[in-house]
């Protein structure tokens, strides 16, 4: 009797054992898919190579890396750092904790209004998109869900404390470079400066090759002799790489005297022609000084001394700083050696 009781236990614990194993085998799977549900990170970024981010505006971008530099939209070279930040967000964020049962509907519903969504393109495929709602109650993370789970989560990124939405934003001018130009300078052919209240101070400089650079005064045609070829060569590199301080927008109240301003003669327009015939223009225009400013001599200023509006190719209308241009805005005189 004694031994057929044995047996019976050994015989109950082999069934308890095959039991826990299977009951392990089914919950390790469910961790797995579970586990599937709240995988934000990203960690090989470098495959990334398309990213669209869509808000409820409805709004849209899309960055594309074509070698070592991220497009925006097809047609303009996107700010890196801010492209960089977006992978790095992507590597480095992750599950932060799970949300309460109770708070789920509330939190679908909110994403449905204000949330954005955010598709990672991998190799040419699509890999994987993710929703991006608005910030925990305590502003130290994210709700987030990745398309195909049934639930929301809480997500933040180690060592940051703030929310991640602002990261993934649809408005265009903020991913666009502010660059007016950007080359190597020694693709430029040729770089023209008018100045139409001063003809006598505009100028053309042609570049052949690195030792055959000429400059002509615009109002008489004639060729400079006496060039300072480093302040030329300067100069050229300077024209390769303008930049502006911020769009200006439709919205924005300047944006309504946009054809007044393009009727009227700019302060300076500046041409940049590429070895490929390919021309970037930009134009400065004054703006009026906020009544009461003054100089350091207490004289009131009748322009902005910092800032111009300028139109890129007459069509992107731009805030501009007279420091940023600081070695463009030059006289025909600053290349004549003393």
């Amino acid at each position: 009797m004694k031994n057929k009781n044995l047996v019976y236990l050994g015989i109950l614990v082999v069934l308890l054992a095959i039991a826990g194993w299977l009951l392990t085998s089914r919950n390790d799977g469910g961790t797995l898919e579970r586990k599937m549900d709240y995988n934000f990170t990203i960690k090989d970024t470098a495959d990334i190579d398309k990213i669209v981010i869509k808000d409820k505006s409805p709004a849209e971008v899309t960055l594309t890396r074509e070698g070592k530099e991220w497009i925006l939209d097809n047609k303009y070279r996107a700010r890196q750092g801010a492209v960089k930040t977006l992978l790095g967000t992507l590597y480095r964020m992750e599950l932060k904790n799970f949300i309460p049962e109770r708070m789920k509907e509330t939190v679908i519903k909110r994403m449905a209004v204000f949330g954005k969504e955010v598709q990672i393109y991998k190799n040419g495929e699509l890999f994987k998109t993710i929703y991006v709602g608005t910030e925990t109650p305590d502003e130290m993370g994210t709700y987030m869900m990745i398309k195909g789970s049934d639930a929301p989560y809480a997500v933040h990124m180690p060592g940051f404390n703030g929310f991640l939405s602002t990261r993934f934003f649809t408005q265009q001018h903020l991913w666009k470079s502010r660059d007016v130009t950007r080359m190597d300078p020694r693709n430029i052919r040729e770089v023209t400066m008018v100045y139409p209240d001063s003809s006598s101070a505009s100028f053309k400089i042609q570049m052949f090759s690195p030792d055959s650079i000429f400059v002509t005064q615009l109002s008489t045609g004639k060729v400079l002799r006496n060039v300072n070829k480093v302040k030329t060569r300067l100069y050229i590199g300077s024209a390769a790489r303008m930049k502006y301080e911020g769009a200006i927008l439709p919205t924005d109240p300047i944006s309504a005297r946009r054809d007044s301003l393009l009727a009227s003669n700019p302060v300076f327009e500046i041409t940049v022609k590429d070895t490929n015939g390919k021309t970037t223009s930009l134009e400065g225009y004054h703006i009026k000084a906020p009544e009461g400013m003054t100089n350091d001599a207490g004289i009131e200023h009748k322009y902005d001394p910092d800032r111009m509006h300028g139109f890129i190719n007459k069509e992107d209308m731009v805030l501009i700083q007279y420091a940023g241009l600081i070695e463009i805005i030059k006289p025909i005189s600053f290349f004549v050696t003393p």
